[in-house]
């Protein structure tokens, strides 16, 4: 009696991976820095988000229950500004709320596709050059992922996270998204140029986690790929399970 097969995910899923993190790549290099100083470049990082978004739905959410989460969140990301002024104006809803709200959505999102992201990279199939750009979108993707959680700490308890010379973030948000953005990229690669120092306990325990996990993702994650490697060494035909 054979063993039943495990499905193989269609080609131009693996191939999805390295449109997202071109567009991710383009994102948080590009967009988020230059948005922070010419509010044109906001229109190429919304375009982003939304064919990032696009992508994740219609390629990678093959549940009906992950794909309604994900696009539940969408939604949330897209009219939750405009409610938020409403209810500010109308209910007295502090601003600091509606951000974090927000923040929040966008957050349980990037997570949704993150996992997805994770799933597919260690799901069947075999190791294709498509699915190791994928790793590298999971090792982004989790760096934005702090950057929101640093962001929701500095709204909360403002001067959670300084300029090293003491002083504040500077308005508007743009500014303060990128300087959070780059903050995490050299926190996750532990770079660690010291020019932004976080000061509250939480923020500090969230830069111990990213910076752990910084060191500890691409070794276990080259082992993991590495023993997929060889296990598909070992089956010409194709069809052994690369998440075994």
């Amino acid at each position: 009696m054979t063993a039943p097969s495990v499905s193989t995910p269609p080609p131009h899923a693996d191939r999805a991976l390295s449109a997202l993190l071109i567009v991710q790549a383009v994102s948080l290099f590009v967009a988020i820095p230059l948005s922070a100083q010419h509010p044109g470049w906001h229109v190429v990082l919304d375009a982003g988000h939304l064919a990032f978004a696009a992508v994740s739905v219609a390629v990678l959410a093959h549940n009906r229950m992950m794909r309604a989460l994900l696009l539940a969140a969408l939604a949330g990301l897209a009219i939750g500004p405009i409610i938020g002024e409403q209810a500010v104006a109308s209910r007295g809803l502090t601003a600091v709320t509606m951000h974090e709200s927000i923040a929040l959505t966008a957050f349980v999102f990037n997570g949704l596709v993150t996992a997805l992201i994770a799933r597919h990279v260690f799901g069947p199939g075999r190791v294709t050059s498509h699915r190791l750009q994928g790793a590298v979108l999971v090792y982004l993707n989790v760096a934005q992922l702090f950057a929101i959680a640093y962001g929701v700490i500095e709204t909360r308890a403002p001067g959670a996270i300084v300029m090293s010379d003491g002083l504040r973030f500077a308005n508007p948000a743009s500014a303060r998204t990128a300087a959070l953005t780059y903050f995490s990229l050299v926190t996750i690669t532990t770079t660690g140029f010291g020019d932004i120092v976080p000061m509250h306990p939480i923020a500090r325990s969230l830069v111990n986690l990213e910076s752990v996990f910084g060191h500890l993702f691409p070794a276990t994650l080259l082992a993991r790929l590495v023993a997929l490697h060889l296990a598909h060494a070992d089956d010409p035909s194709g069809k052994g399970d690369a998440g075994a």
